[in-house]
């Protein structure tokens, strides 16, 4: 047959196959989600139980459109973008990194991630898992080990005649009821035998949920009793400095607080993951970086410093927060999965037998717990990042005990309260 001919024959043939092709492909593309990351697997798939889920692309391809992503204010974000380290991270990405003061948010800190409003952010695990049991698709990127007791504690006034746990019985416990302290303190009483108010039981502690400025003035006028909170926040840590307050309570040392609720997590929502897991990965990169370079280094003053302008507070308060056992920042990471699964699942199961009223109402299966926890960015993962290292620093040995509740004058004093018995001082800033 001419040559030709075979060639001209040929080419009707070849135009139908690539419009077959080219249909094909673009079937397949309108079926995926809209604004789906070309690395991401689909949005609402989770990782299969006791799987690792690989993305489709190593490394994903970074998108020609700039890609804003918001992450949450706190001590090491700010100096991490003083030091020009946010733009080192994320404009290789074509990223555009917005930093968020979440603490305006309140408790419809979920709706910012809902919204868009917020990307990243770290958390305690007992509010974490609360967005889980009410319906948000969150996963977790980054786990802790077990935190310090002084994580979460309960204070009275300095002048208060309450010393103990026990103390407080017939009178009125503040706390943020979606907030992790108020898990604490109701740990530390029942193990005193003592029931605080819940919905399902009348208690000899009273409660009321209370929260922010309000939960302060309260305190402070003597409308309530004692508070339940973390003592490494600007507004709290400002009290301790001041010396209005004595703690008479931290959470259980081995407790369900300590190993479980009050963990630190890095959390985000999964179609976020999906689409953006370069991202993730590179905001665990930057952590591991700047935490890093504070903890190992000895920058807290230089970070304090930062941190302090940011927050407007003194440098003081600022180092007590980053530096102080009651820290919620700075700790290494625990790069196992199946152990970070295990912790939530242990400590799910002792809060709802032990009468959690929310936990209770919405308890979480193995599964949900399971999945909630995103294997690739932990260890064996194709996005992990070994952020292990050192504490933050070593527990404070220089407390000093006291029998009448004054906050001692030796610098940078932290103690670990009993929950019974004589009071120990509160930490000197």
């Amino acid at each position: 047959m001419n040559r030709s001919l075979v060639y001209k024959a040929g080419l009707p043939l070849a135009g139908i196959l690539a419009a077959v092709f080219l249909f094909r492909a673009f079937s397949s593309d309108t079926a995926k989600p809209a604004g789906t990351h070309p690395a991401a697997a689909a949005d609402a798939a989770p990782a299969t139980a006791g799987a690792i889920t690989r993305s489709t692309a190593l490394p994903p391809a970074i998108p020609s459109k700039k890609r804003v992503v918001k992450i949450g204010l706190n001590s090491w974000v700010t100096i991490a973008n003083e030091k020009g380290w946010l733009r080192e991270a994320f404009d290789p990405l074509n990223v555009e990194v917005e930093i968020v003061d979440r603490r305006v948010a309140g408790s419809a800190e979920a709706a910012l991630f809902q919204r868009g409003d917020l990307h990243i952010a770290e958390r305690m695990a007992y509010p974490s898992l609360q967005h889980k049991a009410n319906g948000f698709d969150f996963v977790v990127v980054w786990a802790s080990g077990d935190c310090h007791p002084r994580r979460a504690t309960t204070i009275v006034r300095k002048d208060s005649p309450v010393r103990t746990l026990a103390d407080l019985k017939g009178k009125v416990l503040g706390a943020h009821r979606l907030g992790c302290p108020y898990f604490a303190t109701y740990e530390a009483l029942l193990a005193e035998g003592i029931q605080l108010d819940t919905e399902l039981k009348k208690g000899e502690v009273h409660y009321v949920n209370i929260t922010g400025n309000p939960s302060i003035l309260a305190l402070l006028t003597g409308e309530i009793e004692a508070l339940s909170v973390h003592a490494a926040t600007p507004e709290i840590g400002r009290l301790y400095e001041e010396g209005r307050v004595r703690e008479i309570a931290t959470a259980r040392p081995d407790g369900q607080y300590v190993t479980g609720g009050g963990r630190a997590l890095i959390i985000t929502l999964r179609r976020f993951a999906n689409r953006n897991p370069d991202v993730v990965q590179a905001y665990l990169r930057l952590y591991d970086r700047t935490r890093r370079w504070i903890v190992d280094g000895n920058h807290y003053e230089e970070t304090a410093e930062a941190a302090a302008r940011v927050y407007r507070t003194p440098k003081s308060v600022s180092l007590y927060m980053i530096k102080d056992e009651s820290s919620l920042v700075l700790d290494p990471g625990r790069p196992d999965a199946q152990e970070t699964i295990d912790a939530l699942s242990r400590f799910l199961k002792w809060a709802i037998a032990n009468g959690d009223d929310f936990y209770g109402a919405k308890p979480l299966t193995e599964a949900q717990i399971s999945e909630f926890v995103d294997r690739r960015f932990f260890k064996g993962g194709e996005y992990f990042v070994d952020t292990s290292g050192k504490p933050r620093q070593p527990p404070s040995a220089s407390a000093v005990a006291g029998t009448d509740g004054v906050t001692p004058s030796a610098p940078a004093a932290s103690a670990v309260v009993s929950t019974s018995g004589n009071t120990r001082s509160a930490p000197a800033l």
